[in-house]
């Protein structure tokens, strides 16, 4: 199939555009010719398609996502493709996948400044438009969390909503052969408990309530690890705490998998999230963790089993309560049944999935 991808940045970055990548590659090897449309691409993703537009930025980014979305909505009325595929601030598509969850719902536990922001409100609006202005016929949602919140927010017709999961390569993120010798490598302590947090917004992943949490136990031997976004503007709260000593700062990483293999304990009080990447990833490399209830991947967690959900992730006691249980629990059997569950989501079902809908979109257009 010909088909249209629109994104405004084609670039290898969070995990959405991971994620986009590797659909754009699984979609390129099964033959099918993608055409892009976005404000920026890189080489990577330009091996990939037969053809590329690029549109010019805005003088703000409110302003280019806004100035975006409407080219899009112009050329999806004469676009030469046998669907279109939208994974951004548009609202002119034949299949929108939501990625990133309900903004509206998001935005409820952003700070004031950045709620009533130019940039949020643009964000809220398109996304009204999207779901309310019939321009879009199909909308994939990566979680039953995100499919409840669209038809809460804003009364989305169920119908046209599919929950399709992300797939995992479970070739790649799998346990290590020698957990000691991998530690050794990342200079991290060879036998302490060892929990892993992985985020590129702290404040919205949990790490307030993690790091009270941590102080608040008893056990004073237990480590963190922090990978993701840097930890300067946290580190006189650390200090405040006591736990200079046991955090340990990976900073960014290309490729998380040494950092779970690592690990003893995923932990993840996310405040907000669709279907976390970081979950899937942990789990698949037999990592068990303790996930938010407010993150759609925890409807993979069975709680005790192959992991633990946490119900408040604003309440460090919960949290500490939680942590204190799972290390007291065999890890390694519940690490083992959480990548089991990980193995049925490959990138062939994951494709299989989409090829209805595309199949839809191509009648209909």
């Amino acid at each position: 199939m010909k088909l249209g991808i629109v994104y405004h940045q084609f670039l290898r970055r969070g995990g959405l555009e991971g994620y986009l990548l590797r659909f754009c590659t699984e979609l390129a090897n099964a033959g099918h010719s993608l055409h892009l449309a976005g404000v920026d691409a890189d080489d990577e993703f330009r091996r990939l398609a037969d053809s590329v537009q690029l549109f010019p930025r805005g003088l703000t980014r409110a302003g280019t996502m806004t100035a975006f979305a409407t080219a899009t909505a112009a050329l999806a009325e004469r676009w030469d493709v046998d669907a279109i595929l939208g994974f951004g601030r548009t609202f002119h598509q034949d299949i929108h996948r939501a990625g990133g969850g309900c903004h509206a719902r998001y935005s409820r536990d952003l700070p004031w400044w950045k709620r009533w922001s130019r940039k949020n409100l643009r964000e809220l609006h398109l996304e009204r438009l999207l779901y309310t202005s019939g321009q879009t016929r199909r909308f994939v949602v990566n979680s039953k969390k995100v499919a409840a919140e669209l038809s809460s927010f804003h009364k989305v017709n169920p119908d046209t909503i599919r929950v399709i999961h992300t797939a995992v390569d479970t070739s790649h993120w799998h346990p290590a052969a020698n957990r000691s010798e991998l530690r050794a490598s990342l200079g991290l302590p060879p036998s302490s408990p060892l929990l892993l947090f992985a985020s590129l917004d702290h404040r919205r992943k949990g790490l307030p309530t993690l790091l009270s949490a941590l102080a608040a136990l008893p056990r004073k031997d237990i480590h963190l690890a922090v990978a993701g976004k840097p930890l300067g503007p946290w580190r006189s709260r650390i200090a405040s705490l006591g736990l200079s000593s046991r955090i340990h700062e990976a900073g960014h990483q290309q490729d998380l998998r040494p950092w779970y293999q690592s690990a003893d304990l995923f932990v993840h009080p996310s405040q907000y999230d669709a279907c976390a990447n970081t979950v899937l990833q942990s789990m698949a490399c037999a990592l068990p963790g303790i996930i938010s209830s407010e993150d759609g991947a925890s409807e993979f967690i069975h709680h005790g089993s192959n992991g633990w959900i946490l119900t408040d992730p604003h309440c460090p006691n919960q949290l500490a309560d939680l942590i204190a249980t799972a290390l007291d629990s065999p890890l390694a059997e519940a690490g083992l049944r959480a990548r089991t569950t990980m193995l049925p989501l490959t990138w062939q079902h994951h494709l299989d999935s989409w090829m209805p809908l595309l199949h839809e979109a191509q009648s209909l257009r």
